[in-house]
This record gives C-alpha cells, sequence and structure tokens, in this order.
C-alpha cells in the first residue's frame, strides 16, 4: 500500500540524535492533576461507577469495521435516536432500543433490500445539512461492489436524498468523510477522502453534484509559482477534517495521505500556501521530514512521516489565538519504509512548528503479529484533544502501534502513557474518548480495545477501559467477542440527565441480536464531554472548539 518511496539522498544531513532522543522524554512532574478544569455536575461528587451493560439492540449478523454509533435528535421530537454504520447495514433505533429502520448501502430503508454489497468503513456523519430542523446522515462505503457507488446521503426517515448515492474515485473506498459549510450558504457539503490513486479528496454539494474546484489534488496547477508535484495519495483511516485553520471565518479542508505530506485546502478547492522559509509553495509539496531544516529545504536523507492512518485533529491546543493541525504519522525514513512506530507532530498551517515541536514526538516500535485473524486490523493512531489536567493548553491523548495510549501536553511533554496491547495474542485499542464521568470536573479516559481471533472466539478478551487523567486504571470491563476497533460514544440517549456509553462491537451475538450495545454509568452526568464520540463530534470533524467546553 506504500506507493511513495523515494530515494532522495542528493546528500546527507546531520541527524539530530539529541533532538530526536529528547522525543522520548520522560513524563512531567506536573503536579495539579486532581483539578476540575470543565464543569462540575450538578450532585456531589461520587466514585466512578462500573459500567453496567443495559441492552443489546436487535440487529442482523453484520459486524463493525471501524464505525463509532451516533447518538442525535434525527425527526426533531426531543428525543434521540441511536445511529450506526454495520458493514452494508444503516441502522436507526429508538433510545429504548426499539428499531426505526434499517436501510441496505445505497437502498432506501423502505426497498426489499435486506444487505448491501459494500462495507461502511467510517463512522456516519450527522446533522441538519439542508436547515430544515431534521438530521441527515451521510456514510462512505466500498464502489468495488455490486452498487457502484460510495457516497450516500439519506433523510431522518432512512430515504436518500436526491442526487445520491454517487461515485467517487474508481473501485475506491470512501474510509473517509465529514460535513461543513464550506461557504457560509446556509447548507452542508460533503467532504471525502478516499483510497488509492489520486486525486483523493473531494467535496459534493448537498445536490450530490461536486462542487467548483473539487476533486483535488489538479497537479498541474497545484503550486500556485511551480506546479510542482504534490502528495496525494489516497488514506486509510478516517483521514478528513474541516476547520477554519487561517482565522477567515470559512472552514478549510484537510486531507491526510498515504504518503509524506498532506493538504490544507480553502473551501474552493485552492491550497494553502507555506511560510516562505520552505522551498515548497504549497502545504501538499512538502515532506514531513522529523528535521525542520528537511522539510524547508524540500529534500534529503532523515526520518519522515507517512499519514496512511492519520485522522486530522484541530485545535488551538496552546492558547495563542491560531489552530493548530494534530497528526499521528508513521515514522519511517527516507531510505525505507519500515515503519519504526508513531510520530506525534503538531503544526501551523503554514507548516512551521509551535513551541515545544520542532522535532516531532516518537514512540517504540510497533507490536509484530503473525495473524490478527479475520477482518481485524491493527491499532489506528487517532489523536483525541482535551483538557485534562491544570496545565496550559490542552493534551492529546492517542494509540500507538507499539501497544500504549499516549497523553500529551500542549508544550509537547509527555504526560504519561498506559499499557493496553500485546502481540500474541493480539491486542489493539481504539481511538479514546476524554469525559467526566463523575461530576468532579476531571475528565476521563475511555476506550474499548479488541482481540485477535475469528468471528465471536477472541484469542483474549477485549474490555472497555477507563483511565484516570493521570493515565492509572479505574475500571477495565469485558465485552463480547473479539470487542471494539471503533471508539464508544458517550451521550445521554434517554434524557435522564445520566450519561451512557454505546459501543459497536466487531461481533455480533448472534440470534436476533446485533454488536451495539448500551452501558449504564450511573455515577455520571452530562456536565463534560469533551471528545465524547470519534472524530470529536457527529460531523466528524476532528475540530476542538475550546469555547464549547468553557
Amino acid at each position: 500500500m506504500k506507493k511513495y518511496f523515494f530515494l532522495l539522498f542528493l546528500f546527507a544531513h546531520p541527524s539530530c540524535d539529541e533532538e530526536k532522543k529528547s522525543s522520548l522524554n520522560n513524563a512531567t512532574d506536573i503536579t495539579d492533576y486532581n483539578v476540575a478544569v470543565c464543569s462540575t455536575g450538578d450532585d456531589t461528587p461520587v466514585e466512578i461507577s462500573v459500567p453496567v451493560l443495559r441492552m443489546t439492540l436487535k440487529a442482523s449478523w453484520d459486524e463493525n469495521w471501524f464505525a463509532s454509533p451516533a447518538v442525535y435528535d434525527l425527526d426533531g421530537d426531543g428525543t434521540m435516536e441511536i445511529i450506526a454504520a454495520r458493514h452494508s447495514v444503516l441502522y436507526v433505533w429508538k433510545n429504548t432500543g426499539e428499531l426505526l429502520w434499517r436501510a441496505a448501502w445505497s437502498f432506501n430503508a423502505d426497498d426489499p433490500e435486506d444487505h448491501g454489497g459494500s462495507r461502511m468503513w467510517p463512522s456516519p456523519v450527522i446533522g441538519d445539512f439542508n436547515g430544515d430542523g431534521f438530521g441527515e446522515i451521510a456514510v462512505g462505503s466500498d464502489a468495488d461492489s455490486s452498487s457502484g457507488v460510495n457516497i450516500a446521503v439519506y433523510d431522518h426517515t432512512g430515504q436518500l436524498l436526491s442526487g445520491w448515492p454517487v461515485h467517487f474515485g474508481g473501485s475506491h473506498e470512501v474510509r473517509s468523510i465529514t460535513a461543513g459549510d464550506l461557504d457560509l450558504d446556509g447548507i452542508f457539503e460533503i467532504i471525502v477522502n478516499k483510497t488509492s490513486e489520486g486525486p483523493a479528496t473531494a467535496v459534493y454539494n448537498l445536490d450530490g453534484t461536486l462542487k467548483a474546484g473539487w476533486p483535488q489534488i489538479n497537479h498541474d496547477t497545484c503550486d500556485p509559482i511551480d506546479a510542482e508535484q504534490c502528495w496525494d495519495y489516497g488514506g486509510y483511516n478516517q483521514n478528513i477534517g474541516v476547520a477554519d485553520m487561517d482565522g477567515d471565518g470559512f472552514l478549510d479542508v484537510i486531507s491526510t495521505y498515504d504518503a509524506i505530506g498532506f493538504g490544507i485546502f480553502h473551501g474552493d478547492g485552492s491550497p494553502f500556501t507555506t511560510d516562505s522559509s520552505f522551498s515548497d509553495k504549497v502545504v501538499t509539496a512538502v515532506e514531513a521530514y522529523h528535521d525542520i531544516a528537511l522539510s524547508r529545504q524540500g529534500w534529503g536523507t532523515g526520518d519522515r512521516s507517512e499519514f496512511t492512518y492519520s485522522p486530522p485533529v484541530m485545535a488551538d491546543i496552546n492558547n495563542d489565538g491560531r489552530i493548530e493541525l494534530i497528526l499521528a504519522g508513521d515514522h519511517e525514513h527516507s531510505l525505507s519504509t519500515e515503519n519504526q512506530g508513531v510520530t506525534l507532530w503538531v503544526l501551523n498551517h503554514d507548516m512551521t512548528r509551535p513551541s515545544g515541536w520542532e522535532w516531532p514526538k516518537d514512540t517504540l516500535p510497533p507490536l509484530t503479529s503473525d495473524n490478527l485473524g479475520q477482518n481485524i486490523v491493527p491499532t489506528r493512531p487517532s489523536p483525541s484533544v482535551g483538557n485534562i489536567v491544570e496545565y496550559e493548553g490542552l493534551e492529546i491523548i492517542f494509540p500507538a502501534y507499539d501497544g500504549r495510549m499516549y497523553a500529551y501536553t500542549a508544550d509537547g511533554t509527555r504526560l504519561w502513557s498506559w499499557k493496553f496491547g500485546s502481540s500474541s495474542p493480539y491486542i489493539g485499542a481504539s481511538e479514546a474518548l476524554i469525559t467526566d464521568l463523575n461530576q468532579d470536573g476531571i475528565p476521563e479516559i475511555i476506550f474499548t480495545t479488541f482481540s485477535s481471533g475469528d468471528p465471536r472466539e477472541p484469542d483474549t478478551p477485549a474490555h472497555l477501559v477507563i483511565l484516570s487523567n493521570k493515565g492509572e486504571l479505574i475500571h477495565k470491563v469485558e465485552i463480547f467477542g473479539r470487542g471494539s476497533m471503533a471508539s464508544p460514544t458517550i451521550a445521554d440517549i434517554d434524557g435522564d440527565g445520566k450519561l451512557e456509553i454505546i459501543i459497536s462491537l466487531k461481533d455480533t451475538l448472534g440470534g436476533e441480536y446485533g454488536g451495539v450495545q448500551i452501558w449504564d454509568i450511573d455515577s455520571s452526568r452530562d456536565n463534560c464531554l469533551m471528545w465524547p464520540t470519534q472524530r470529536g463530534n457527529n460531523l466528524r470533524t476532528g475540530y476542538f472548539n475550546q469555547l464549547d467546553h468553557d
């Protein structure tokens, strides 16, 4: 899958060994771990409850990939629905567990088809896209099937919107999808990144037509100065995001690639330019060398990163008034595509690096496993952002290939790491959620693990894990089968003021039961939902807005 292997070695550059070593720094001596950093609940803080399974929702045999479930009031009646994309079926249940409707991929809910021919890898994207007061659902799939399409948008009743589904990019898979109002006209656009050859990124109007300026990249016009080659090879995780990166009031598109670079684009498709110190004039032409001197130069021999499985996360992590880009990339070298682990990056939109991130941060080498089992893939390095300690700025949480969950501060200091993984049997972990579970204003870290093995026959038990903000284990509760590669979702589904944890398991329980479960956590309230679902929100933008949490 690594298509870009370039021997860029016109001359060697100093190794910067001391800077590399410092990227594996020891944990900080921060002591203010137990200070409330978000709103406290109405009640006196209590001990964090052990999650208790309430119910498994009725469904078919469809397995899950990386689609986190969603909780949203689709029909505007004041009560929440639960939405999940499992393999080739989109499900919507009432918050009581009753099935409202199900739609096979590329069909309407009232069509006779029971299953589609394509899997839906990414989380469903949900919001009121057209301002009609009801929720719409956008999903991406694999076009290499009888349907021949890979993007669809449904209304709240399970009917395909006019103009959908559509096909983007050959027989390639749309694993990355989000939505946003790029031109501020009150109507959302659907934004995707697909696998394999480019152009990898596209923006669609809500009527299913391509927005002017897309898809990207056009190599003839990519660089406004030299028309140089730009990185553009599709992503293999949820590699798309939207945020206002330059503060002009309009959302921008961030797309990461199976290549040594990524793209940042304005809503009209024009690329972001780099700082004048870079020889490459646009962001999507810059090679991600760990040594910024090589990145500025544009070539050389040294460590660098690919962003094959790297969901972009955007936040003002250091309180400087500007949004930074957070990426967990694959650590490689210009002379070898051997994966050396995960490298955590924080970048400004012009490719300069904030203080503390002059050199990105490395983890240990990946776990290895000869056999993961049917349809299990290794951990994806998906960052989450929130405020977990009383320290300047925000913190970054991410699972790495080495089987550890990491926490870093805004200035690049490692707070802690917690070991979740093993090689044999293989144990991986989902993206982490950040939410207070006992009303004290101090968030906890919540994620699921998953195991190698065959369907319903895990090699080792999988778990729902709750860590403290210090990275200490609070609860580790066994979950069914091989667990979940997708992060849970945390929300108050029934309006009782308490949060529930919704998990979309890899396997189904069988019989009349599927793989979506509701877990109660009695100690919780909705006072502090910092990162409550995959990609941070139901639109799956990857953007953390501190104003929403003040």
